[in-house]
């Protein structure tokens, strides 16, 4: 049997240690060692870069980082609402995002925002299920989901 895990013959009762290196340097190391020269690393979430550099343990001979495009002072907005539009409690819990009616006073509530707000809005949710399930619902209420196009 194999000592390396999967509960047969090596791990008593099925039980495994496993050790992983979450250190992207190490991997970086691997592939200088293999004889890469270049790395072309492109996202727009990487700044600063000087820390991400380090993580990777390599000096970065060339780099090119650009400043952000937008005037985080003036056109970037980050709160939390307790409650929407009507009054009713914006509660994400797990218990509480799959009720209508939440579901109902958060889409009154992006709409409300988005006719006020100018140009793009960014709405973040606790997980791609509760947003599809957000959608799904919103959908199925047809002037909601004209609405929530129409103003943005």
């Amino acid at each position: 049997g194999g000592g390396k895990g999967g509960g047969k013959g090596g791990s008593p009762a099925g039980l495994s240690l496993s050790y992983w290196c979450f250190s992207p340097g190490v991997a970086m190391e691997e592939l200088k060692a293999l004889g890469v020269r270049s790395v072309l690393l492109a996202s727009g979430t990487l700044a600063p870069l000087a820390s991400f550099a380090a993580e990777l343990s390599l000096p970065f001979e060339q780099r090119l980082e650009n400043p952000h495009v937008i005037d985080a002072q003036r056109q970037v907005w980050c709160g939390v609402l307790g409650r929407g539009v009507t009054g009713k409690v914006l509660n994400s819990s797990f218990q509480n995002r799959d009720t209508a009616e939440y579901k109902r006073e958060l889409g009154h509530t992006i709409l409300k925002i988005a006719r006020l707000v100018k140009g793009g809005l960014l709405v973040f949710f606790p997980s791609y299920p509760s947003m599809e399930s957000a959608l799904d619902y919103w959908r199925s209420q047809a002037s909601m989901m004209a609405s929530l196009e129409a103003a943005k």
